[in-house]
């Protein structure tokens, strides 16, 4: 130790007087000691820490215009969606055929609609201009336009009576039940790194995108289930009697309900956003933390060190929170740490089965892309890799967490 430090605790001035030498450590040097030890001794905790961080950093950066200060929101899915479909294009001939003669010739139909104003400065910045002109001289060509845009879709664009074509759908159509013809189902490639979906979507920008979702859903519903049921299980466990029966049978009556059954229920009586799908599922953490909690102060409470703040006077709030709540942050971490992952599982699963958020999801990502599996696997394929892996990396790093924690399991991994 160095001559102009004094020892600073109890057990350094113990060592001092016993002639032992004192090693003067930072904060900074005991944390990285400390993560170089689990990095060594624990890979595949390792590994799950980095793809968790890694997750992190790719949701915190892509937040904000233009994809966030990383720059991986690369492509407006808004612009690609209202033009990168066909229906956008049967639109707009409806609107340039409006009150044309019926048995308007194909030059005719040329010179009016492979003008690019017709399709607007949109079309072209976002590089499908080519493609609708194509899509359009095709179905000229083959003389099937006008059948398309009267008899071939629904809801039809024009009514040719009386000699006349009249348009008799102004709205701009959203395409959400059209195929799509430009930059739908496109393969992985250097503009698209995974691809597109069937809108035209950027599959690369809505993982990122939908990552922020999963991580913001998965930790703050976490974050209020683990408080709650901490709160609930050093009241049940630390005041006894009636407290502890009545929390104790209302979480036994939570826990009657099978989890998908009362997340359904729940997610039933909400609204379709992020805070509801939070809400709903912070209260699957409840239960369980609760019971954990309770019995770890119920062991806790008989102990020599808490026997001895009673006798001092210690109040039951002073040793619940001073004495005991101390003793149990290592396994509430674990708790949180596994529970994330499960939450952000139980997310994508109600998003799945059309019941998650409005948002981006992966869940919804999987779910739109089952139909062009077989043709298009990259649709599903990257939405489903980068669930597994985030949900992978929080489980590895529970389980090694678990290990460092628990002083019974140190040895046997």
């Amino acid at each position: 130790m160095s001559e102009d430090r004094r020892p600073t605790s109890d057990v350094e001035q113990f060592a001092q007087a016993q002639g032992l030498r004192v090693e003067e450590r930072s904060t900074a040097s005991v944390i990285g000691r400390a993560l170089l030890t689990f990095f060594r001794t624990k890979p595949l905790g390792a590994a799950g820490m980095m793809l968790v961080l890694v997750w992190s950093i790719i949701a915190v950066g892509t937040v904000g215009p233009g994809g966030g200060w990383m720059g991986i929101g690369r492509y407006d899915s808004q612009d690609v969606f209202k033009i990168a479909n066909a229906s956008f294009a049967d639109d707009k001939i409806a609107n340039e055929l409006d009150g044309a003669d019926a048995d308007i010739s194909q030059d005719e139909m040329r010179e009016l609609l492979l003008d690019p104003a017709v399709y607007g400065d949109l079309a072209a910045q976002s590089g499908v201009l080519d493609d609708m002109l194509e899509y359009v001289e095709g179905m000229i060509a083959d003389g099937t336009l006008l059948t398309h845009l009267s008899e071939d879709i629904d809801p039809a664009q024009i009514e040719i009576a009386n000699g006349k074509i009249t348009d008799v759908d102004d709205l701009l159509a959203t395409g959400t039940n059209t195929p799509l013809t430009t930059a739908s189902l496109q393969g992985p490639s250097a503009k698209h790194w995974f691809g597109t979906d069937r809108a035209g979507h950027d599959l690369f920008s809505r993982v990122t995108e939908a990552a922020r979702l999963s991580l913001y859903i998965g930790f703050f519903a976490t974050l209020i289930g683990v408080v709650a049921g901490t709160v609930l299980g050093l009241l049940a466990g630390g005041l006894g009697g009636n407290i502890d029966l009545v929390i104790s049978r209302l979480m036994d009556a939570l826990l009657s309900f099978p989890p998908i059954v009362l997340l359904l229920l729940l997610r039933s009586v909400t609204e379709p956003s992020a805070i509801w799908v939070t809400l709903a599922l912070s209260v699957l953490a409840i239960a369980p933390d609760q019971r954990i909690v309770r019995g770890a102060v119920l062991a806790l409470r008989e102990m020599p060190f808490v026997e001895a703040a009673r006798t001092l006077g210690a109040t039951n709030a002073r040793v619940m929170i001073m004495h005991i709540l101390p003793n149990i942050v290592a396994p509430l971490i674990v708790i949180f740490s596994i529970t994330i992952g499960a939450f952000i599982l139980a997310e994508a699963a109600l998003s799945f089965l059309g019941l998650g958020t409005l948002d981006v999801s992966w869940g919804k990502m999987i779910a739109d892309g089952r139909q062009f599996i077989v043709q298009s696997p990259w649709t599903s394929l990257f939405a489903g890799l980068a669930l597994t892996s985030l949900v992978f990396g929080f489980n590895v790093l529970g389980d090694a967490l678990r290990d460092v924690f628990d002083p019974r399991l140190r040895g046997s991994r």
